[in-house]
């Protein structure tokens, strides 16, 4: 994850940032973390163990503390995880009961955990409901699991085409692509004009990001990987998901592509000036568009390539644990006080929603900020706010069951393999096709 967006990178002074928020004033932070207006908490001292991927750990444990001197009484213990990790070290945690109450949570194992009793509806604990038509509906969706909400989100957001329109006018291209056609025919006119590498993909086999990106260009071409059933359909070589795979195969092959393991060193091989086009999660945009970097204000939204110009939608959530529950009334209420704060308004303002896309470019998964003045304007320094917008209303949400979770990590090392000229697409697409029929005949 970026750690290096701030206000002033952004155009937003630190302290015009905290004014904005309310949070200058006792009465502002008490409202704001949930001091005044919340569910009140038990007399009892609680501690709440608290798990996230490591992402601007300061701002987390700054927003802690805040919340922390509202609610006299109540701590936090933090614990952070490498992103790339995050799950693996999520699912022993979880299995050997490793004292966990609130957790980030994710679209793509949100029901794996309700599977496995690992985590609880969130509406149980809070008011739900006076958010629930607050939500971006994609949003909505990815923390829903049988009608059931398991969260309030930390963020939401979509998976991006970022171009970098500077170097490629150097190179001879003066607009963004419409279709993977034309990403590959203006890779291979500026290769050869001397650029040695047109694209950048981000790409590990332990990187989750990488899945999410691979079914967000897939989704484009006009399909996911699953049908409505949870069938594969991948496997077909006239399918979506197979031509971006044999796609992304062609171009390693042919030296038009490099690939970055993390968003952190993809972010820096886009400022070397090498790369034109790349498809991250959106907030990478801005970590580009920083002025710490190279190239600061190059890079460029443009809409998906293909058909469909559809992309996917995705979401980040607080979530509560069973073991939370398993503590008693006082921790499940602290829980649910202490999510609100951090994902919902418990004084009508979405403050740390606002904090976090102001400060670090993160989506947010409520509707209300879009017609944020403050986060309009922040934005409005790193991206064109209209063309998001628009790509936003075409993201979609990924077909997810119990066991898609286990077979995106097999997936994700299938498409390694063929990355790596081990495989052909069609069969590690049949490979991935077989484990994912076998993974719903077992978990049905």
């Amino acid at each position: 994850m970026p750690t290096k967006n701030s206000f002033t990178a952004l155009g937003v002074s630190r302290r015009a940032f905290m004014h904005s928020m309310g949070l200058l004033g006792a009465g502002g932070l008490l409202a704001a973390y949930g001091g005044h207006g919340s569910r009140a908490l038990a007399s009892t001292d609680v501690n709440l163990d608290f798990a996230v991927w490591t992402y601007a750990v300061d701002e987390v444990e700054s927003n802690i503390r805040a919340w922390e001197a509202a609610n006299p009484g109540m701590t936090v213990t933090l614990q952070d995880y490498p992103w790339d990790h995050y799950k693996a070290t999520m699912v022993q945690r979880l299995a050997t009961n490793t004292p966990t109450d609130v957790l980030y949570n994710n679209s793509s194992w949100l029901a794996e955990f309700v599977g496995a009793d690992w985590v609880v509806p969130i509406s149980k604990y809070l008011d739900f409901e006076k958010y629930r038509d607050k939500i971006i509906p994609y949003a909505l969706s990815g923390m829903t699991y049988n009608g059931e909400p398991y969260g309030l989100p930390y963020y939401a957001d979509i998976a991006s085409f970022i171009w970098n329109p500077t170097v490629a006018k150097e190179y001879g291209v003066d607009r963004a692509p419409t279709s993977w056609d034309e990403v590959m025919e203006m890779s291979v006119s500026m290769q050869g004009k001397g650029l040695r590498r047109p694209i950048l993909w981000e790409f590990s086999q332990i990187n989750p990001s990488s899945l999410d990106e691979f079914i967000a260009m897939s989704m484009s071409r006009g399909g996911e990987v699953f049908d409505a059933d949870l069938n594969p359909i991948f496997e077909d070589p006239d399918s979506p998901a197979f031509q971006q795979a044999q796609f992304m195969a062609d171009t390693i092959e042919q030296g038009l592509a490099a690939t970055s393991p993390t968003e952190n060193d993809a972010v820096r091989a886009m400022n070397s000036g090498q790369h034109v086009f790349t498809c991250m999660y959106n907030y990478n945009l801005a970590a580009m568009n920083n002025t710490g970097q190279p190239l600061a204000g190059q890079f460029k939204l443009a809409m998906m390539p293909g058909s469909t110009r559809a992309t996917l939608g995705y979401v980040r959530f607080y979530s509560i644990t069973s073991m939370a529950e398993a503590r008693g009334d006082a921790v499940t209420a602290a829980a649910g006080n202490f999510i609100e704060s951090m994902g919902g308004a418990p004084d009508g303002t979405f403050t740390i929603p606002k904090k976090w896309a102001i400060n670090r470019g993160l989506g947010f998964g409520v509707l209300p900020l879009f017609d944020d003045p403050e986060v309009i304007d922040a934005f409005s320094t790193w991206v064109d706010v209209e063309t998001l917008k628009e790509q936003q209303k075409l993201a979609q949400t990924k077909n997810e069951a119990k066991w898609t979770g286990i077979w995106g990590d097999f997936m994700l090392r299938e498409l390694s393999k063929i990355f790596a000229g081990e495989t052909t697409v069609a069969e590690s697409m049949k490979a991935s096709a077989d484990k994912a029929r076998e993974l719903k005949e077992r978990y049905q």
